[in-house]
């Protein structure tokens, strides 16, 4: 004899539907708010890249006594390293790439979304700490600079 389960159902009340429309709603602008946040770190990239250039620019030659220090250049190298793996990671998250996901399936379109959404978040992780580590560095050169004069 097959043993049968009863399974209660009821509706979803108006809060409970407010949430999952919003849930949902926001799962969809999420690749869109990731590729927002990698435009603001290659601007931020490109911004710091020019004050670096125009810093080397400016200093003249010979070059300052700071930037010969063995510790000015390992953290001067570190940091430009750093913000070009922050700027290749950030390039990777607004790429265009193609994505195929069968039109009549919602699992399948769906296991495609998520990993649209996986792929550009993990590349934005990389980003930001590798713009975190970075900036440190920068920082760091900066200040042994300041220190020095």
């Amino acid at each position: 004899m097959v043993k049968k389960t009863l399974i209660g159902v009821r509706l979803e009340n108006p809060a409970e539907a407010a949430l999952r429309e919003w849930f949902e709603k926001e799962a969809l602008a999420s690749p869109a708010n990731l590729e927002e946040a990698a435009r603001l770190l290659i601007g931020l990239i490109t911004g710091l890249y020019g004050l670096l250039f125009i810093v080397l620019a400016v200093a003249g030659d010979p070059l300052p006594a700071y930037l010969k220090l063995p510790l000015v250049k390992t953290l001067g190298t570190l940091a430009v390293v750093l913000l070009m793996v922050c700027l290749l990671a950030a390039l990777d998250v607004v790429l265009p790439r193609p994505w195929s996901a069968a039109s009549g399936q919602p699992a399948s379109q769906k296991a495609e979304f998520e990993k649209i959404v996986k792929r550009k978040a993990d590349a934005l992780k990389i980003a930001v700490y590798a713009f975190a580590l970075g900036a440190g560095a920068l920082g760091a050169v900066l200040a042994a600079g300041l220190v020095s004069v």
